[in-house]
């Protein structure tokens, strides 16, 4: 059997394989010169199936084998490395990834490896699935709308399909995608999250949604749920524990001035000196712990002050003027309540705003 030349090498990580997976890399080999095959920890009674693979391919295929289960993340790590470490990587522009279920069908995946051809610097190519398909199970269908809901509310880029294993990487970020952490399910989330920081371009195109009867999964949905949705809310994990530790001492020096250091003077006027004191020791806190933790940023530049005092000023005149009105109709006795609400309320839109031009990095490329 002699396959044509492919653009990129096939990696496939399988754990407990069913005799169907010897079929499915025999077909893939009809198109693909070469694969590389990830054996993660499979038991005794199924590894004869990569045993098989290796008599029927030969030299054409690499089977790669964990002692035990380690979890598909580390299983793709352990394929890029080989691949780069081998010499493969002279011979082809990149590596395309699938799924070992048989949920991708051979056009597809020859399809994702052709634009792999065309699109080779730094650019991540994925397959996306039709999410409205009736033959979608409705749970399936449920996490992938809110997952790509969410990574587009917070990271700003839209994608259909985050979570999709048939994907195409260029040579140049084989090194990148090693570094990624990430053992399981998770770590293909985070490679999208990184990949706008990492200047990775991404392209999209539509393959066939595909849901067998018999569908043989090792993706466990509540542990690796959470773990998914860990790293996809990280980001914005981080922006609500500064936010809070800032708020804290916001919180902390307005009621000290507001009640104590300026209780003597009106009504408005100890409000805006106890507004403006609390902002701006609390500002200084929040700033650093965003720029360099948040939003990833690797020092502080004069641009990204000039734009972050810029919505300060802007928050610590809408909350004071919120806070004032509101203070008038509800009442004094509600002052700090009324803040907490307020500042709350401004906060999220902060977050927005911040990672949408405060800390704006270089788009990466969305084509479809």
């Amino acid at each position: 059997m002699e396959g044509t030349k492919s653009n990129g090498i096939l990696v496939i990580p399988s754990l407990n394989p069913t005799p169907q997976f010897f079929d499915l890399t025999k077909k893939m080999a009809e198109y693909f010169t070469e694969l590389i095959v990830v054996n993660d920890g499979s038991t005794e009674e199924t590894v004869h199936v990569f045993s098989d693979i290796k008599a029927e391919l030969g030299d054409r295929v690499h089977i790669l084998t964990h002692e035990v289960n380690y979890g598909k993340g580390v299983a793709l790590k352990t394929a890029f490395t080989y691949y780069r470490d081998s010499g493969l990587m002279e011979k082809y522009v990149g590596v395309v990834t699938a799924d070992s279920d048989g949920q991708h069908e051979f056009d597809d995946v020859k399809m994702i490896d052709e634009k792999l051809g065309a699109h080779h610097d730094r650019a991540m190519i994925i397959g996306h699935r039709d999410i409205d398909s009736p033959i979608m199970p409705p749970k399936s269908k449920v996490g992938n709308k809110i997952t790509a809901f969410l990574f587009n509310a917070l990271y700003g880029v839209k994608l259909k399909d985050t979570q999709t294993g048939l994907r195409a990487f260029s040579n140049d970020i084989m090194d990148w995608l090693i570094g990624i952490k990430g053992d399981k399910f998770e770590y293909e989330m985070r490679m999208l999250i990184l990949s706008k920081d990492a200047d990775v371009a991404i392209y999209e195109y539509p393959i066939t949604t595909k849901y067998e009867e018999v569908h043989v999964s090792h993706y466990k949905p509540f542990r690796d749920s959470i773990r998914v949705g860990v790293v996809l809310m990280g980001s914005f994990f981080s922006f609500l524990l500064a936010a809070l530790v800032s708020f804290g001492v916001d919180i902390g020096l307005f009621a000290l001035f507001d009640y104590v250091v300026f209780s003597h003077l009106d009504l408005a006027t100890a409000l805006l000196w106890a507004t403006v004191v609390s902002r701006v020791s609390s500002s200084i806190l929040n700033f650093v712990v965003n720029r360099l933790f948040t939003f990833g940023g690797k020092r502080i530049s004069r641009k990204s002050i000039l734009k972050y005092y810029a919505l300060w000023i802007t928050q610590l005149l809408v909350s004071y003027l919120c806070v004032l009105g509101f203070t008038q109709w509800f009442g004094a006795d509600a002052k700090v309540l009324i803040k907490c609400i307020v500042d709350i309320s401004l906060a999220l839109c902060s977050y927005q705003i911040q990672m949408r031009w405060v800390f704006k990095k270089k788009r990466e490329k969305m084509k479809k």
